[in-house]
């Protein structure tokens, strides 16, 4: 079974449930081992510990998940598929700014200077939502951790990265930027480093630091002042 995420698909692996009632019991395996993560880390994930956990027999697990590897690819691509709306949501919020502006409004100082300032709301609502439901960016972060010696975990995290990037790029190219690439990688590598440090407590939530260095990251990337071209400058 496969799961779009609007850019790629993720795969799960384990053994596929046909009937009802055994859809619910292999829902109930991925979501024991998700809250297990969130206790002990992906160190507590085995079958037998899963089975009490989701107050299912050994056999239950063993049956849908021959191989621990299955078990924890399978309950990220369940996580993943359970934040799908979140993430739907979120490309929708992050676009809109952008796409009530008309085309040459975009590129005006004034224009530029709205986005800026909308688009930097928007990233430190992200981060203190995100940041404030901590078991999912525990998760979240063990999954990442775990995939630096899991390789069928890492090819599940770099298609969630690519629908993620690629949703940050297509912000990006609507705005006309020439490296949207780059852009995106620098959003969602700062975004992930200030989720980190809310939930290590290094930065709190209404530090005035989020702001400074959102605001800092979106005005380098979206410049409020557009350059003026050679043509316009011997007009």
């Amino acid at each position: 079974m496969t799961v779009d995420n609007g850019k790629s698909e993720l795969v799960y692996h384990g053994r596929r449930a046909q009937r009802a009632d055994s859809r619910q019991r292999r829902k109930a395996i991925l979501e024991a081992t998700l809250r297990l993560i969130v206790k002990e880390g992906i160190r507590g994930i085995r079958h037998r510990a899963v089975a009490r956990e989701a107050s299912v027999p050994l056999a239950a697990t063993t049956y849908y998940f021959k191989d621990l590897s299955d078990l924890i690819s399978d309950s990220f691509t369940y996580f993943v598929e359970q934040g799908l709306a979140e993430t739907r949501q979120l490309q929708e919020d992050s676009f809109a700014a952008a796409r009530n502006l008309p085309a040459e409004e975009r590129t005006s100082d004034e224009g530029r200077r709205l986005l800026v300032q909308q688009l930097t709301r928007f990233i430190l609502t992200h981060v203190r939502s995100q940041a404030s439901d901590r078991d999912r960016r525990l998760i979240e972060l063990a999954f990442r951790n775990e995939a630096l010696r899991n390789e069928q975990l890492t090819r599940a995290i770099r298609m969630a990265n690519q629908a993620t990037e690629a949703m940050i790029e297509e912000f990006f190219q609507l705005l006309g930027l020439s490296d949207t690439q780059a852009a995106a990688q620098i959003v969602h590598g700062t975004v992930l480093n200030l989720e980190y440090q809310v939930l290590s407590g290094a930065i709190a939530l209404d530090s005035p630091l989020l702001e400074r260095t959102v605001t800092m990251m979106i005005r380098g990337l979206i410049p409020t002042t557009m350059p003026v071209t050679e043509g316009a400058a011997q007009t």
